[in-house]
């Protein structure tokens, strides 16, 4: 008992925290993400490694980075400096001047009216990145963040297809892509399990187009698919 106790404790220590780090970290990641300036600023740090980033001390100038390094004193565990990685690249691609100034603005004024509400849709972002390991994840959320802001989206179909790219396999965008291309039109012309794949997450739909039988009663399906509702709005947002 003496022993669960601890372990509870250790659990509600390390979760408060984790919430006290969040509720530090949001204010400089929405001044980081705000700032069109730092686009430049970053654009060439996406895909080096952190150590490079960390050594360049113009980059400590980034309010989220600064912030970052000042929580956990150095990045030297790989769970921080994944999570530094994984911001850069949302900053970087979100401010790639494609966000409307006139909807920037609007969102920043409710950010600053009620920004209980704001913190927690970028704390929600920054939860996602945490558990993103692919760069290009955090690119994809960017985009589809920019549409929730170009008013596009709402926030819960923004919240919808945030979950579809946290679940996504990387490598099966290829594939999603030539299916929405209409490249690929049946489960004949590409690897079935990926197909399968983006069924489950809602992007693709199929229907059964033949059933064969062989003779020691193996039955192979094979089915057309094309994208589903959703499938098609993703792929209208990141394309």
């Amino acid at each position: 008992m003496q022993r669960q106790n601890s372990f509870l404790q250790y659990v509600s220590e390390n979760m408060r925290r984790e919430v006290d780090i969040l509720k530090k970290i949001v204010p400089s990641f929405a001044e980081s993400l705000f700032n069109s300036s730092l686009s430049e600023l970053l654009k060439d740090y996406t895909e080096i490694g952190i150590d490079s980033v960390l050594e360049d001390g113009v980059l400590k100038e980034v309010p989220i980075v600064r912030t970052i390094l000042n929580l956990t004193k150095t990045v030297q565990n790989i769970h921080d400096r994944n999570l530094l990685k994984q911001l850069i690249k949302f900053i970087q691609t979100f401010n790639d001047g494609s966000v409307s100034d006139e909807k920037l603005i609007k969102y920043r004024k409710k950010f600053e009216e009620n920004p209980s509400f704001a913190n927690a849709e970028l704390e929600r972002i920054i939860i996602i990145l945490n558990s993103i390991i692919d760069t290009k994840k955090s690119e994809l959320l960017a985009v589809i963040f920019r549409a929730y802001i170009n008013e596009l989206i709402n926030w819960e179909k923004f919240c919808e297809l945030a979950d579809v790219i946290n679940r996504l396999f990387i490598n099966d965008l290829l594939l999603f892509y030539a299916i929405c291309r209409r490249e690929i039109n049946d489960t004949s012309q590409c690897e079935g399990y990926q197909a399968d794949r983006l069924i489950s997450l809602g992007l693709v739909q199929s229907t059964t187009k033949s059933m064969m039988i062989g003779s020691n009663n193996n039955s192979q399906t094979i089915f057309y698919i094309q994208p589903s509702p959703l499938g098609n709005l993703f792929f209208r947002l990141i394309n």
